[in-house]
């Protein structure tokens, strides 16, 4: 019983913050309209748009992040599908950088596809900030995948692999996440890209 209040609890802190981050985004958005609408430049008003584009592009990413339909378990290949594509235009396709999605049909548990969620975007953030640092273009992959008794969620990309061995931050809140679902996490890194490997058992979801 505590440990439902706690989760609870995590869970409404969790979509309080999230709603806060959107307000903002959508105050910034605001002000940044309105400051430089002004501006009879074409290359500044070029550069607004964009990055109200990035804007708008950051806040669905957080609003799909947030969704809650009020069933306990979600069609996952259709929202991850849809997080994928946000995440994309906000983070990957302004580095020239393609997202893949493919995932076998999946009725997941809802708080797993939320972790599920979370470490898709924690990974493919990283690989669009890291991965291609120095060149034009590349390819992130994340599938969602039947594997006998389980489920196999992977994220790659074809980058440069991680520097220091351990990918910082993002990938100890990565595994933290990994622990929550009692998942086996495994990563792979060389000079030819990244392969983050989750496996999740039946008895999980």
């Amino acid at each position: 019983m505590t440990f439902a209040i706690v989760e609870l609890d995590a869970q409404l802190a969790s979509r309080e913050a999230n709603h806060r981050f959107l307000n903002t985004l959508t105050a910034l958005h605001g002000l940044l309209r309105n400051d430089f609408r002004g501006f009879a430049d074409p290359a500044v008003r070029d550069a607004v748009n964009v990055f109200s584009s990035r804007i708008q592009a950051f806040a669905s990413v957080h609003r799909t992040l947030g969704e809650d339909s009020g069933q306990d378990r979600v069609d996952a290949a259709a929202h991850l599908a849809k997080l994928c594509e946000e995440l994309c235009v906000a983070h990957l396709a302004p580095r020239g950088v393609w997202c893949e999605f493919r995932s076998d049909a999946a009725d997941l548990p809802h708080a797993v596809c939320q972790k599920l969620s979370l470490i898709i975007v924690e990974l493919v953030t990283n690989a669009a900030k890291h991965a291609f640092g120095g060149r034009s273009g590349g390819r992130v992959s994340v599938s969602l995948r039947r594997a006998g008794d389980g489920w196999i969620c992977q994220v790659a990309d074809n980058g440069s692999g991680l520097r220091g061995g351990g990918g910082g931050d993002g990938m100890k809140l990565v595994r933290r996440l990994a622990q929550a679902l009692g998942s086996a996490l495994i990563v792979h890194s060389d000079a030819g890209g990244v392969i983050v490997t989750l496996r999740l058992a039946d008895r999980d979801v």
